[in-house]
């Protein structure tokens, strides 16, 4: 007899030429890994069954995105810390670390005036948020868990439940992966290496910078210039002394911001280049003359187009980034990074600021696995560059689409601002309307045969209908700030160009 130990694992399927897109793959990771990030919706209806809880969808995934969807392994994570320390009528959240779990405890007293119970687990410096089952504490921790980022990643839950010693090999792989990685960053952002931070995900970079602004600043809201992802707004609603969303800024942000500095000033402006998901560049330029005379910190988030194609620090005084897309390029680990500029006036103060906040927790074994799939990076993304200014030419001159947003035609004038010029692209985002979109959307998405979930930056091409994921209770409101409700984001992966037009073409066909 065979042991089962002797059997060789199946190797990962290949999602480049074997995508997981039909009807039968709901539910399945994306990528084929344990630690996968996001999750197959082949259908339109599974996206709108998922927003609508239906448990005949969402009882199917295996995976999803880790700060939206509890990883099985991290869900194994919680029940143990909660038969380690819960009373009846209490459930336990589990932290990288106390401080981390302090922050989302005085965050669930706010909300709820519960003041929740911190436990060590028992392994390294994971900690348990206890909150009550009922009254509302427990999803008040996990929004804490979402917005801010600081989350315990699968494989660190995976060595917390196995009760791992502390492995003297693996903590220095650990520090030289993350000094490789660092360097990496730095050498693209033309920046020290004792300039870069590195967190557990792209949502925590931003939450520690945001406490740093705020610290820096206390009473000063926050500006927000073009539409951005959900979250980066959430933190600045949720977090300091509120926000000034300027979500459609035909001039840039200058003019919009302008009368904001004669009321009291701002701890910091908040853009994107390009924004997710329409692909719009702020005036970093103007912004930046406007901010620097007085002291106003410029955050860009380069996520989008990557560092490998726009040097944001030529304007911004800080960059963030979520390394779990580009950089990484296999979609099986988070992590993110705050780069200071180094001859900004405001470099010394927010990196004190930075230090003192900590947060620091990528992990030993995600930074591990992270240095290696990012040593590729800069060839994946220039491959994906081409591919994805091919399928905007096919797309732009079809009958059948309404719309494309994407850098070349998306405020061209200020990506090229930060655009670092060939051999470097604008970019491996795009997003489309379909004409006639409420009935077209739909049947098109279904016989898209690519991946089809959240997240982007993969080595596979992935699409979702990202409106509907993000908003699906504010669509009406997004609308109005330019963002339809079927709207299409695609993520270009290292398929042959060809193949992936053709897989285009034909869908629009069948539409």
């Amino acid at each position: 007899m065979i042991s089962h130990d002797t059997i060789p694992a199946e190797p990962p399927v290949d999602l480049v030429h074997h995508p997981r897109w039909q009807e039968e793959d709901l539910g399945l990771p994306l990528p084929d890994s344990p630690h996968a990030v996001s999750v197959a919706m082949p259908l339109w209806e599974h996206v709108v069954a998922y927003e609508e809880n239906d448990p005949r969808v969402t009882s199917r995934f295996q995976s999803g995105y880790p700060r939206f969807f509890l990883q099985p392994v991290v869900r194994r994570l919680f029940s143990d810390a909660g038969l380690r320390s819960a009373r009846d009528g209490e459930q336990a959240v589990v932290f990288p670390s106390g401080e981390a779990a302090a922050r989302c405890s005085e965050y669930v007293e706010r909300k709820g005036r519960v003041r929740p119970r911190l436990i060590p687990f028992g392994w390294g410096d994971l900690t348990s948020v206890l909150v009550p089952t009922a009254g509302g504490a427990f999803d008040s921790a996990m929004k804490y868990w979402r917005y801010c980022g600081e989350i315990v990643s699968s494989r660190v839950a995976e060595q917390a439940l196995l009760g791992a010693a502390p492995d003297p090999a693996i903590r220095q792989a650990g520090e030289r992966a993350r000094r490789e990685i660092r360097q990496h960053l730095a050498d693209y952002a033309s920046q020290s290496a004792a300039e870069v931070f590195l967190y557990p995900s792209g949502m925590a970079a931003i939450a520690v910078l945001h406490r740093a602004l705020v610290r820096l600043n206390p009473g000063l809201p926050t500006a927000q210039v073009e539409f951005p992802y959900v979250d980066l707004l959430k933190v600045q609603e949720e977090f300091g002394s509120g926000v000034h969303p300027f979500l459609l800024a035909p001039g840039g942000g200058p003019p919009e911001i302008a009368p904001l500095l004669y009321q009291g000033g701002l701890a910091g402006v908040y853009t994107e280049a390009p924004s997710n998901p329409l692909m719009r560049t702020a005036d970093l330029p103007g912004l930046a003359s406007m901010l620097a005379p007085r002291g106003i910190p410029l955050v860009v988030d380069d996520t989008v187009a990557s560092s490998v194609n726009v040097d944001v620090l030529r304007y911004a005084d800080v960059a963030v980034s979520s390394l779990t897309k580009w950089f990484s390029g296999q979609g099986d680990v988070l992590a993110g990074a705050v780069i200071l500029r180094s001859n900004s006036p405001l470099a010394a103060d927010l990196g004190r600021a930075l230090r003192a906040e900590g947060g620091e927790d990528l992990s030993d074994w995600d930074a591990i696995a992270l240095e290696k799939t990012s040593r590729n990076y800069e060839s994946r993304v220039l491959q994906v560059n081409r591919t994805a200014a091919a399928l905007h030419d096919l797309l732009s001159g079809h009958p059948g689409v309404e719309r494309i947003w994407h850098p070349l035609t998306e405020t061209p004038h200020h990506f090229e601002a930060v655009w670092r010029g060939r051999p470097a692209g604008h970019g491996g985002l795009l997003s489309l309307l379909l004409k006639d979109s409420d009935r077209t959307s739909p049947s098109f998405y279904r016989h898209l045969r690519l991946c089809k979930g959240p997240s982007f930056g993969t080595a596979f091409s992935m699409a979702c209908p990202f409106t509907l994921l993000a908003h699906y209770q504010e669509l009406e409101a997004v609308a109005r700030s330019g963002v339809p409700a079927n709207l299409i984001r695609v993520s270009v992966g290292l398929e042959d160009e060809e193949d992936l037009l053709q897989r285009f073409q034909r869908a629009l066909e069948s539409r």
